[in-house]
């Protein structure tokens, strides 16, 4: 799976920041007055969201199990 990037604008100082998929523990800042761009509460969601989407990749095809 393809290393995905998010462009977030800051919300204090209007710049656009590209990030990489969220990680656990890792709150994304803004690379220009270091703002964090999202709360950990968010954070923490979307990184267990992108796990739970790798993990569903990862699972066997039906078809190679015959």
């Amino acid at each position: 799976m393809d290393q995905d990037v998010f462009i977030i604008v800051c919300k204090q100082c209007q710049a656009s920041n590209r990030i990489k998929p969220y990680a656990a523990g890792k709150v994304p800042v803004c690379a220009k007055c270091r703002h964090p761009l999202v709360d950990e509460d968010e954070n923490e969601a979307h990184a267990r969201y992108s796990q739970k989407l790798k993990d569903f990749y990862n699972l066997p095809d039906i078809n190679d199990l015959k």
